[in-house]
């Protein structure tokens, strides 16, 4: 009986060392066993990741440390390991899986566990990989800030771990294992159009969120936009899976919240478990969520200042990206209307209206004749009393706020001031520079009597005059000379 039991073991140990081992493990029984796992070092990770991982010892080694003859007949190991374990409960949950053949030892409490040949390691890592299996196991936890983690407790045996980062893996543990967790992240990008980098108060923009789910994906994903107080969000405009709009059941759910100092805005996107395990399918396979955000430049925007929205993504618990940040700017133009002699004086009365293409921009007055900005849609539909489609200047600096650094526009002289000529052509270019902003402009008027355009009469009515009074000056003279003749 007992060579029998000998042989049994060292059958089961040779199946199961070839094709229970999951991970790459130098076998040195002599040392005590620990799990180390080693993360990925993504850029989209953040260096203080929380990290939690879920383990279960499934099967307890039996070290048989006599001589054990290879196939060949000569070589020798030593060390084998058989794995069982010593629950009838377990025996069975492992038995039903049809991944094992789960064999007693006589009347004792132990069972050994041999791997069916045709089954492959996805197969086991499935078949552990179940709530109702695992139930039957003791459930051990731990979680790393960040780099290596050293899993606790660890046996000499068989374990199944989970990774909050979605990973799943097998290990046996007759010695240290170092493993390097080959995780496939969750991870997100935000995009904003390169038109847009720039814009102009009342200006829509649309951003797109990117999140990259790999197949090993199976918790919720929560995508939080931040919007600073110069954007006020608008709507989540499309949802796509692989490109194509997402249907009803897998589209996450928008909640818009506004924060209590009005500071800012903030819109969450939320995909349970459950739609997360249907977007990635079955069989499994990565999908790239895409959405597109519209959201408006409002009148809180600052000046020459960047004005950020920022995105977070969190997967589970434990896991969140590094914080993607766009940025988009308004910026401004002032100028000052003074006399065309000398350059100083500053002028009033002038009238003038911005464009842009063409068509009349209009503006809130802020102070008037000092302080103009952009107005907004929803300004110009409530016609306040400050909104206005002309600027009056009073001898002081002129500066409209919330323009775009990208654009050229154009301002119109629609009246001079009083005792001024209006400047000719009455429309000047205000164009960007290099630095996407508008440089400072003096628009000069001169006094005088205004001169008819090129084409009218002009002065060719005194060459005329003078003409005739010449001729008729010379034919007097003629006359007299010709009389005293006589």
């Amino acid at each position: 009986m007992e060579k029998t039991l000998k042989q049994f073991k060292t059958l089961v140990a040779l199946v199961l060392a070839l094709m229970l081992t999951l991970s790459v493990a130098s076998v040195a029984f002599a040392a005590d066993p620990s799990i180390t796992i080693k993360p990925n070092n993504d850029a989209d990770v953040t260096t203080s990741t929380t990290i939690k991982y879920t383990y279960y010892k499934i099967l307890t080694a039996d070290i048989d440390s006599d001589p054990v003859f290879g196939t060949d007949g000569t070589t020798t190991t030593e060390g084998v390991a058989a794995y069982y374990v010593e629950n009838q409960a377990q025996a069975n949950a492992l038995s039903s899986t049809g991944v094992f053949t789960v064999t007693r030892v006589g009347e004792t409490n132990k069972w050994y566990v041999e791997l069916i040949a045709s089954k492959t390691v996805d197969d086991i890592i499935t078949a552990f990989n179940n709530d109702a299996f695992l139930a039957n196991f003791t459930k051990q936890e731990y979680t790393s800030e960040g780099g290596d983690a050293v899993l606790p407790a660890i046996e000499k045996g068989y374990y199944f771990i989970k990774s909050s980062l979605g990973s799943k893996m097998a290990v046996q543990t007759l010695s240290p294992v170092i493993i390097n967790e080959k995780n496939e992240y969750v991870t997100d990008e935000k995009t904003i159009p390169e038109n847009d980098e720039h814009s102009q108060i009342g200006q829509e923009i649309t951003y797109t969120l990117t999140v990259n789910v790999p197949a090993t994906a199976t918790e919720e994903i929560v995508l939080t936009d931040t919007m600073s107080k110069g954007l006020t969000f608008k709507e989540v405009k499309s949802q796509k899976i692989a490109g194509t709009d997402a249907p009803a059941a897998q589209a996450g759910t928008v909640s818009a919240v506004t924060s209590a100092d009005n500071d800012a805005t903030k819109f969450t996107i939320t995909w349970t478990a459950d739609q997360v395990k249907d977007i990635v399918g079955n069989p499994a396979a990565a999908k790239v969520i895409t959405v597109e955000v519209t959201v408006i430049v409002n009148e809180q925007a600052a000046i020459d200042t960047d004005i950020p929205n920022t995105l977070d993504l969190k997967y589970g618990n434990n896991y969140n990206t590094v914080p993607q940040i766009v940025n988009t700017k308004t910026t401004k133009f002032d100028f000052d209307k003074v006399d065309g002699t000398d350059k100083t004086t500053k002028l009033t009365g002038a009238e003038f209206q911005l464009k842009q293409n063409g068509n009349v921009i209009n503006l809130i007055k802020v102070t008037e004749g000092v302080s103009y900005r952009v107005a907004t849609a929803a300004e110009i539909t409530a016609a306040g009393e400050n909104l206005v489609d002309k600027i009056v200047t009073n001898g002081n600096n002129v500066t409209i706020t919330g323009l775009d650094g990208d654009l050229t526009y154009q301002l119109t002289e629609t009246k001079a001031p009083t005792g001024y000529n209006k400047m000719s052509p009455d429309t000047v270019d205000v164009k960007p520079n290099a630095s996407n902003t508008f440089e400072h402009r003096d628009i000069e008027n001169n006094k005088g009597a205004t001169l008819p355009s090129t084409g009218g009469i002009g002065t060719t009515i005194f060459y005329i005059a003078g003409a005739v009074l010449v001729l008729g000056a010379a034919a007097i003279v003629i006359a007299r000379r010709k009389a005293e003749q006589d």
